[in-house]
């Protein structure tokens, strides 16, 4: 049997949390979920996901310092990271794709453009 892509989804908007897991789901992937950063790091740190969906205000430590940790975990230096966020300023997005986003998706999301990037990141992962 093979196994399914985890997707490790965190975000702090428990609507947006939810739809983003459900949305994971629907592209047959096993879903974990976190409210903020430090628990979602450690979810990454104890069983590595294939994808990270990364809201970038999280109440604890932003998505992009998230980022950075999570790149220095054993096996998550190439991890793909889509980040969420509701702004969409030029340096935001920059930021983002020089710690090697795998993606950025501004807030609210389109749920099948969601499906579509997760599914070209669990297959290319």
């Amino acid at each position: 049997m093979t196994r399914r892509p985890r997707v490790l989804v965190v975000d702090d908007e428990p609507d947006y949390l939810r739809i983003a897991a459900a949305v994971a789901a629907k592209a047959g992937c096993e879903v974990a979920t976190a409210a903020a950063a430090l628990p979602g790091i450690e979810l990454a740190a104890k069983a590595p996901p294939a994808l990270i969906l990364l809201d970038v205000g999280l109440p604890d430590v932003s998505g992009f310092e998230a980022a950075r940790r999570l790149r220095k975990l054993p096996g998550l230096a190439r991890t793909p990271i889509i980040f969420f966020t509701v702004r969409s300023e030029l340096d935001m997005v920059s930021e983002g794709l020089k710690l090697g986003a795998a993606g950025y998706v501004l807030k609210p999301f389109d749920p099948a453009e969601l499906l579509r990037r997760i599914k070209a990141a669990v297959t290319t992962a």
